[in-house]
């Protein structure tokens, strides 16, 4: 089996913990490990990394998700910082029941 075969894994470990954050890739995908880590980094310059606890991307359905902390709502200020985060490092994600990708248009409020 390949490297760039679907199920093949790129990375062992496929879950590591960054700056507190459990990042895991299904299928221990390079690129996603990459995006994952890239969004931790930009969580944590914000210092908003304690209100994430898990990343979970899902190789086979190309969907990055978060285990958020209780509380953290879409469109206040540690919502925000999340989504930018996401936005800017992570290609396709689910956020808040939001469906978004890299440079995404910002849900609108509502």
């Amino acid at each position: 089996m390949g490297y760039f075969e679907e199920k093949a894994e790129q990375v062992s470990p496929a879950v590591v913990v960054a700056f507190g954050i459990e990042l895991c890739s299904r299928y221990g995908k390079a690129a996603e490990l990459r995006e994952m880590l890239a969004f931790a980094e930009a969580v944590a310059i914000e210092r908003a990394e304690r209100y994430v606890s898990k990343v979970f991307y899902d190789s086979a359905a190309n969907l990055c998700t978060f285990e958020l902390a209780d509380g953290v709502q879409r469109f206040d200020p540690v919502g925000c910082v999340l989504w930018e985060a996401a936005d800017s490092t992570i290609e396709q994600f689910e956020l808040f029941e939001v469906i978004g990708g890299l440079h995404s248009v910002t849900p609108e409020l509502g």
